[in-house]
């Protein structure tokens, strides 16, 4: 049965699809951070329409994620690190259209946090996309 992309039950598939993937264990295996994925909708996506918007934070810890919370809102000052982007675009990359670090240099995708620490873990990212690609 296919998961709607970007509903509370794919970031659950994402989270189980995370926790499987042993290249992103041994990737993120010194990785303690939690990650807020802003996703802001656009007339142009499949599955957030313009006005809709989503917040989902990944806590990651040691190339696990622990959980999936989806907060109503997001305090940005608290947050060590948010990515940022149209749900296009994140669909894009989810779907492996655009390699993230790209959406990242292109600005597609804006960071808030210490962006050196996160290219530290370019192939931990991309794992999390791979992951991402495996849900249904």
């Amino acid at each position: 049965m296919k998961t709607l992309m970007f509903s509370d039950q794919w970031f659950e598939k994402f989270r189980e699809k995370i926790n499987s993937n042993q290249d992103y264990e041994r990737y993120a295996a010194d990785w303690e951070g939690d990650i807020v994925v802003s996703i802001r909708g656009d007339n142009q996506s499949h599955f957030l329409r313009s006005g809709e918007n989503r917040n989902i934070i990944l806590e990651l810890f040691h190339g696990k994620c622990n959980s999936v919370i989806f907060p109503s809102s997001v305090d940005r000052k608290k947050m060590p690190y948010i990515l940022d982007g149209t749900a296009t675009t994140w669909e894009n990359v989810l779907s492996g259209k655009t390699n993230v670090v790209t959406a990242m240099l292109r600005g597609e995708i804006t960071v808030t946090g210490d962006v050196r620490k996160l290219m530290k873990y370019v192939n931990a990212a991309q794992e999390l996309v791979r992951s991402a690609g495996k849900i249904e």
